[in-house]
């Protein structure tokens, strides 16, 4: 009661203004420490700022769709962009939405393709050469020559680089022009021109360190060590790797830690230290789950974040709406009380007023019963928001699956050049020796079939595909384990190259044991066996 009795006086004071000018360069700042925290707190700004607010309501808009789109929610983040352009565009301010522009363009570089995401930066970059502003034209020239660089047009690439180089010389744009070194760098190691890859790498590894740029230092140094382990530098390579590990753990960034790690097995594999290569790539696999749980994590937490902020405003809303009907009850009360006395004065009129505040009260129920029918659909949206939630799970659960199919290419990749580089001994190494060498190339062959991540892999693939085994086994057909692996694979759509390599097998082994399956399966010649095992 104390509530309603508040929010009735309420009514009858003159309320205050809320908003203050938005300042988007602090939001921003904010956002990238604590993405969940910023989405909670801009979100509840925007309930703050007026309707008619157009450009602060667009900024705060920008801001959450680019929080959105660096945690790989790339359909909100769309729309969220596409509110804050549809703003920008009536508050006029072309910068704002010139920098909106080159959000887009990342998230279509990420969902659409290239070409539309370089037609978003040339939009930007037309409108910061109009107002002449050298930074934005400097990012913006970087961005246009990284897609380029993926579309493999690197002459035109390497001179948006080099003039967004021009551009970011002044000391306040350092951290600008480390980014620009690092992608020629990465333009001419695609090239393999590593000597001039190495050069640019240098370069941004010295402006880096001059103006303490800890961030970029690891994967400076990640780059270092690919140029020297593509040139057959191997022992230098590994040392560059290391350190780029070292930092990464001292700023507890487990995704540079993750590439340290794989580039430091290719260093071991170049070096033919087999153990130290597969050592390596374990550290590497279990910092990708690590990656995995952390990023999950924080999609949860996110979306357990936009759950209480609508099951809040549900709750204003259901307060607001009981206040009004309770507002009104009191109003007939009072009425039902001056007619109650009038009844005593005016006894003629009395039959009439009865019926009349009948017909009132029978007004005020049905309005009652109009709110709980909206409290029932508010909690219909609850139930909604918790199937997403599940949905959810199920998503994250294929990301896994894939994760470790991914880990089993890897895997037998490095057993199958172990074992190429043991048939090679044999045909130089005395005959003892020859003994020992094909009883491991046995073990290995072993490994291939009898891996044990199968029993993992098996697991997450059930939680994906739920009852496919069963239904595989309900065909009343006696399958081999292997013919069970090979219709799994089937069922996840890799290629017959990925397959092959995941069983330990050749491409012309693959396609018997796929008739060999066919025929198992009573499949005409006719008949797709992928299409059979989809529709299990």
């Amino acid at each position: 009661m104390k509530i309603f009795l508040f929010l009735f006086l309420l009514q009858f004071f003159p309320q205050k203004e809320v908003f203050q000018a938005f300042d988007f360069e602090k939001w921003e700042k904010r956002s990238s420490q604590n993405p969940v925290e910023s989405f909670t707190g801009l979100s509840q700004l925007l309930d703050s700022i007026p309707q008619n607010s157009s450009l602060e309501r667009g900024l705060i808009q920008v801001l959450r769709g680019k929080i959105l789109l660096e945690m790989g929610l790339f359909q909100e983040a769309q729309a969220m962009l596409y509110e804050a352009e549809d703003l920008l565009e009536e508050s006029s301010c072309t910068s704002c939405l010139a920098k909106n522009h080159n959000y887009l363009g990342e998230l279509y570089y990420r969902t659409k393709g290239i070409d539309s995401s370089l037609d978003r930066h040339y939009l930007a970059l037309e409108v910061f050469r109009e107002e002449g502003n050298p930074e934005e034209m400097a990012k913006t020239m970087a961005l246009i020559g990284a897609r380029l660089e993926k579309k493999k047009e690197y002459e035109e690439a390497i001179s948006f680089q080099l003039e967004a180089f021009k551009l970011s010389q002044s000391p306040e744009l350092s951290l600008i022009s480390v980014f620009i070194l690092e992608n020629l760098g990465s333009i001419y190691e695609d090239l393999e021109q590593y000597d001039s890859a190495g050069y640019y790498f240098e370069k941004a590894l010295q402006t880096a360190l001059s103006v303490q740029d800890s961030t970029h230092l690891p994967g400076i140094y990640n780059n270092l060590g690919d140029v020297h382990r593509k040139t057959g530098r191997y022992q230098e390579a590994k040392k560059y790797s290391e350190l780029a590990l070292r930092i990464s753990q001292n700023q507890s960034n487990i995704y540079q830690q993750k590439s340290a790690w794989v580039d430091i097995s290719k260093a071991f594999q170049g070096l033919n230290q087999s153990d130290s290569a597969y050592f390596s790539l374990e550290k590497a696999r279990k910092l990708d789950e690590e990656i995995f749980s952390v990023e999950t994590a924080r999609q949860f937490s996110f979306h357990e974040a936009q759950y209480r902020l609508k099951e809040q405003k549900n709750q204003i809303d259901q307060l607001n709406q009981l206040s009004l009907v309770d507002s009104k009850i009191k109003g007939l009360m009072a009425g039902l009380l001056v007619l109650a006395f009038s009844l005593g004065l005016v006894i003629f009129n009395r039959q009439k007023l009865k019926i009349k505040a009948g017909n009132e009260l029978l007004l005020q129920q049905n309005k009652l019963l109009a709110v709980k029918e909206r409290l029932i659909l508010s909690e219909k949206e609850n139930i909604n928001l918790l199937e997403a939630r599940m949905s959810m799970e199920v998503e994250s659960q294929a990301k896994a699956l894939a994760a470790q199919t991914a880990h089993l290419l890897e895997k037998n990749q490095i057993l199958e050049e172990i074992r190429k580089k043991l048939k090679q001994i044999l045909e130089t190494e005395p005959k003892e020796q020859k003994k020992k060498v094909r009883n491991l190339i046995k073990q290995i062959d072993y490994n291939f079939t009898q891996d044990a991540d199968w029993e993992d892999f098996k697991e997450s693939f059930e939680k994906v595909h739920q009852d496919f085994f069963k239904s595989l086994s309900k065909k009343g057909v006696e399958l081999t384990p292997s013919e069970i692996k090979l219709a799994s694979l089937i069922r996840m759509n890799l290629n017959s190259k990925e397959m092959a390599s995941t069983l330990g097998i050749s491409l012309e082994s693959l396609r018997i044991s796929r008739y060999r399956l066919r025929k198992k399966l009573g499949l005409g010649k006719g008949e797709n066996l992928q299409q059979y095992i989809h529709c299990l």
